[in-house]
């Protein structure tokens, strides 16, 4: 069933208005029409709405309160320094998709683009369009472009902070979760050139720990989704389990 996210304030009297492109898509995409069901998700709330009418915006009736989480157990911050536009937006729907919790794009020096500010409205409808077509029960945070030092200084809010770098003699990601007990981990992943020895060492110097992917050599865009693939396997709530 097709679902659309929602802020609270557009629940009034048991009542959701659609407003924006949402509307357009109801009526002129999925053509929909009076009695017809869609979900509505507000912050991890999801709701069963019956349409009942079509002025300008939709409004749907809700009929229940679902009872359903389809977030990981922890929270998970993908940081990645500054890559070209293709791929920044293809990580994100991608990590979206897989549960990540928040990305932080990083401007480092061996990033081949250099951005000031995110590009947070197209960011942001990326996310909306892949936390719908997923089953989300929240939106993915985008954070503005920081530097590295930024990110450093935001470390005191997670529990395990990570950086992936091509070094097999170090620990796996799965070597770090045996005996992970927290809840939010921050990941970093480099650009397409990697990390510069300085930002390598300025990154252990202030607590993160570098973590390896594996033999093989990944691509920026490929190594979240890798570390995403792995992190659900280890934290998502399965419904076969």
């Amino acid at each position: 069933m097709q679902r659309y996210f929602i802020n609270e304030n557009q629940i009034n009297n048991n009542v959701v208005r659609i407003i924006n492109e949402d509307v357009h898509h109801i009526k002129n995409v999925m053509r929909m029409k009076i009695n017809d069901k869609i979900i509505a998700v507000s912050d991890h709330n999801v709701y069963l709405c019956e349409i009942i009418s079509y002025d300008g915006f939709v409004e749907a009736r809700i009929i229940e309160e679902i009872n359903e989480n389809n977030e990981l157990l922890i929270d998970v911050t993908i940081a990645q320094g500054l890559v070209r536009r293709e791929k920044t937006e293809e990580v994100i729907r991608r990590i979206t998709e897989l549960g990540a919790t928040k990305y932080i794009p990083v401007n480092m020096k061996r990033s081949i683009v250099k951005v000031k500010e995110a590009k947070t409205d197209r960011w942001n409808k990326i996310v909306k369009e892949a936390s719908e077509q997923s089953h989300r029960n929240r939106l993915m945070s985008i954070n503005e472009v920081i530097s590295i030092n930024e990110l450093i200084k935001d470390r005191v809010n997670y529990d395990l902070c990570l950086f992936a770098h091509v070094d097999n003699q170090k620990l796996s990601l799965q070597d770090y979760l045996l005996d992970f007990k927290g809840k939010s981990i921050l990941v970093l992943v480099g650009p397409e050139g990697g990390f510069d020895p300085s930002e390598v060492k300025l990154l252990i110097n202030n607590g993160f720990k570098m973590v390896s992917l594996g033999n093989l050599v990944l691509r920026t865009e490929t190594a979240p989704l890798y570390i995403m693939s792995i992190l659900n396997s280890k934290f998502g709530e399965s419904k076969w389990k």
